[in-house]
Formats: C-alpha cells, structure tokens, sequence
C-alpha cells in the first residue's frame, strides 16, 4: 500500500475508575488475569499498545453487563458516572472516543439517559447490550433508545452478553463454550432486528454486531433482506459486523456475506490484542481484499458512521 491503513478499533472496553479498584461501584476482577484487570481499569495501557500497533483510534466501551450482569435492575446513577468519564476518553487522548452506555431495555428511562449522553454530552456513539432479562432488541422496551441513536445518527454497537445457561456452556468445552454461547445470544440479537421493522421504521439507524454473533448468517441467508437474491444485488442493510481480531478466512466470510462497506476493523480489547498495522495489512490482502475494499474495513467504514452526526450538524447549520 503506498499509504499507511488509517485503523479504527471499533471494539474495545475500558471501566470508569468508579467501576474499579477502590471505586464507588467497584467490581471484581470477574475471572481476569490481573494484566487483563490492570488493562481494563487504565486508559493509558489502551493509549500505549494501540500507538506501537499503528491504530488511529480506539472506540471505547462499558457495557452495562459489565456491572450488572445480564439480568436484575440497574443503578442509573453508575449509568450516569460512566458516560460522564467516557465523554471525558478523548480529552485524556486523541486516539480515544468513548459511546454512551445505557440500558436499553429499560424503556424510556434508557432513552433519556441515551439523549443525555449523546445530546449533552456529546458521545459519538453508543453501546447495548444484545440481551437483558430474555428480551432482545425487538423489544417494544428497546425502541426508545434506537430512537434516539437514529434521530442523531450515532452507531449503535450491540454487544455480546452470557448465555443464561453458561456454565453448563463451560462445563462442556471450557472458555470457548462460554465465546459460544455469547456469540448466540448475539446472533439471535440480530435475527430479533432483520425479522422486525426496525430497520424500515428507522433508516438512520446503524448497529454493529460482534462477530461472535456471525453463526445467525446460516438463519438470515434463508430468505429476507439477506437471501441469495437480495446479496447478489447488492442490497445492503445498516447492520456492520466487527472483526475481532483479524484472521483472513473470518473476515473473507464477513466481508463476502455483508460487503467490505458493512465490516469493521475490531478486537475485544483487552480480552484480545490490539491490531497490528502490518499483520492487519497481510491478513486483508490474504482475505482476498482489494487496496479501497481493505481501507474500508480497516477503518473507512468506522469513520463514515462516526462522520455521520457531523454531517446533519453541519446541514443543520
């Protein structure tokens, strides 16, 4: 490439120090090392690993399962402390850029706290979970808060949470039986979203799903907004999948199911290392990427739905 990849990580997670040690919600280390617990708790380990790997930007994340688990009620007011510290990440460091959290299946009290955090604050995105209390996101509770993200036109990044039958997950293939079950609560996260109107009802609205969730393509290429015919035209919803990480043979696979305009350069960080410019460059080009088709994914996708609320602000002018 005569020009460096600009890379955009659209997956990673830091706690807010009231989420940490000695914090006012402090939580434990929930079964991390204590490098991935030291990671996680302070932004400069995400600053300096990012800045030797060659990423531009790093989009932070606290999910609300992070501290609440997957079910149960929820402290507005360690909701509110964190979007207040995550619209701080970019002062703290160019290369940082927090999305608000909230919980979305709360109904409209999840709303507010997304237009706060979005309209007050001014986060450029927001993170929700894929599940809570066994509802997904065509909940009628969840409508409200996508609401919000499509009237100011900020990504919506829905994330992975547990399986509620997880340690029967792990008792049967360890680690990876838990990833799985993740990645199905996610995937049905999607399918709940292309089997309603949501994506007719709100055309501004973008989600981005994990690419543990990438099993629901089986079910979404039966017929719908994903079947044969609708690929091979070209039709293309506002639904991205991330990377997490960057083996060739996955992101061949996303990219030739959703498009090189609908995948997004991820990782998980810290659960997974940050993305290497030159390994991230070799493994594009091995997924059988053009130069414009590899930019994108590296981060010209992520940069055009950041770019969005720029644009209607600019319009609004």
């Amino acid at each position: 490439m005569t020009t460096p990849l600009d890379i955009v990580d659209i997956h990673t997670h830091l706690w807010p120090p009231a989420w940490g040690p000695g914090g006012q919600y402090a939580k434990p280390t929930s079964g991390f090392t204590p490098d991935l617990y030291r990671k996680i708790t302070t932004p400069q380990a995400l600053v300096d690993e990012f800045q030797v790997a060659g990423v531009s930007l790093a989009i932070v994340t606290a999910t609300i399962e992070s501290l609440f688990g997957a079910e149960g009620p929820v402290d507005p007011a360690a909701v509110r402390e964190a979007n207040n510290w995550l619209a701080t990440v970019s002062h703290y460091d160019r290369t940082l850029a927090g999305f608000a959290v909230t919980d979305a299946f709360s109904g409209e009290e999840g709303a507010r706290e997304a237009e706060r955090a979005i309209g007050e604050l001014g986060l450029s995105g927001l993170v929700i979970d894929s599940s809570r209390d066994g509802k997904f996101l065509a909940d009628p509770s969840v409508r409200p808060t996508l609401e919000v993200a499509a009237r100011y036109k900020v990504p919506v990044f829905v994330h992975p949470v547990a399986h509620p039958n997880s340690q029967v997950l792990i008792a049967g293939a360890g680690t990876l039986g838990n990833s799985l079950g993740r990645g199905l609560m996610n995937g049905v996260a999607f399918l709940s979203v292309i089997q309603s109107s949501l994506l007719d009802d709100l055309p501004d609205l973008h989600l981005i799903f994990a690419t543990l969730g990438l099993g629901a393509i089986v079910q979404a290429a039966r017929g719908g907004i994903y079947g044969r015919a609708e690929r091979a035209a070209g039709k293309r919803p506002n639904i991205y999948f991330d990377t997490m990480g960057h083996d060739p043979a996955i992101i061949r696979t996303l990219t030739g199911f959703f498009g090189a305009e609908r995948v997004l350069a991820g990782t998980d960080w810290p659960i997974l290392a940050a993305l290497d410019r030159k390994s991230l460059v070799a493994s594009l080009a091995e997924a059988g990427l053009s130069e414009a088709e590899a930019r994108l994914v590296a981060g010209g996708n992520a940069r055009r739905l950041l770019g969005f609320r720029e644009a209607q602000a600019q319009a609004a002018e």
